[in-house]
């Protein structure tokens, strides 16, 4: 059976993600895996160097990006030919114009309008108006079901996998990944105390419970 990664995070998600794209590309090669999308935040930022790694290892390579909403669950969006990723990023445009510089503002109809031809994974709680974006892409989106390893998974999946049979989506396996490797755990809680403003002593919950959140086979 092959895997696929389909929920990266890049150093390029500022303060989130603690590995390089390459790093990803290379251990994504040792661990066998069939290709990675690269699915930064509301940015194709890190795509670039991930491509060029890929192309060098011989390792298919998924365009993506995940979008942040205002009023919605996250979405990863995984263009499928250059006129559906012309229209993300004019969709990340749109975005970035409406706010301050270096965040992006967007709502469940902007991806509405400008998702056409991409494949929409829905990786977040399922809320908003999100049954109108799945009745408008119908066979192209997915619930993303991802483990946390923290002892309530059974729980979480068997929600989840309801949420799938009552909104009438399939469900896809994503890594919801921060780091190529588990040794990359303790600069990714620094990443968190950055981010949050903190000491380490006071990060608490918002510390990785584990190593889980690394590039698996």
């Amino acid at each position: 059976m092959s895997y696929a990664e389909l929920s990266i995070t890049t150093n390029f998600t500022f303060l989130t993600g603690a590995s390089h794209p390459h790093e990803y590309m290379v251990r994504a090669v040792e661990l066998g895996l069939s290709a990675v999308a690269v699915t930064d935040t509301n940015s194709f930022a890190g795509i670039v160097r991930a491509h060029a790694a890929a192309k060098e290892l011989g390792l298919k390579f998924i365009v993506g990006v995940r979008l942040v909403l205002q009023d919605g669950p996250d979405i990863l969006a995984l263009p499928k030919t250059r006129d559906a990723y012309a229209r993300i990023c004019r969709l990340l445009t749109t975005g970035k114009r409406r706010t301050t510089k270096g965040q992006c503002e967007l709502y469940l109809k902007d991806v509405m309008e400008w998702s056409e031809g991409s494949v929409l994974i829905i990786s977040g709680p399922l809320k908003g108006q999100v049954r109108r974006l799945i009745k408008s892409h119908k066979d192209e989106i997915y619930l993303g079901m991802s483990p946390a390893y923290d002892g309530r998974d059974p729980v979480h999946f068997a929600a989840r996998a309801k949420l799938a049979k009552d909104y009438g989506l399939p469900i896809t396996a994503l890594g919801d990944v921060i780091m190529h490797k588990g040794a990359r755990r303790r600069l990714a809680d620094i990443l968190s105390c950055i981010r949050e403003r903190t000491t380490i002593d006071h990060l608490g919950r918002l510390a990785l419970p584990n190593s889980e959140r690394r590039l698996k086979s």
